[in-house]
């Protein structure tokens, strides 16, 4: 139960954390994602859309309104 309580403040702390805060202003909005990996990507606004990288690298990739997948973490 304990691990669970402490699961859940963590996955609030990130939730209101200022990156991701940007992150939800910036987004379309839409729960699909894609897995694609960046190794090397810091948090920030970019052509392609807000980049969420709080350890340097991108795992997923939000799907575009029109089903599309852009670019990731590109300039």
């Amino acid at each position: 139960m304990a691990a669970a309580a402490i699961m859940l403040l963590i996955g609030i702390g990130f939730y209101n954390s200022d990156d991701m805060s940007q992150f939800r202003e910036h987004s379309n909005h839409n729960a699909q994602y894609v897995f694609a990996y960046v190794e090397e990507c810091d948090s920030g606004l970019r052509e392609s859309g807000y980049a969420y990288a709080p350890s340097g690298s991108i795992v997923l990739k939000q799907v575009n309104n029109d089903g599309t997948v852009g670019d990731v973490c590109a300039e």
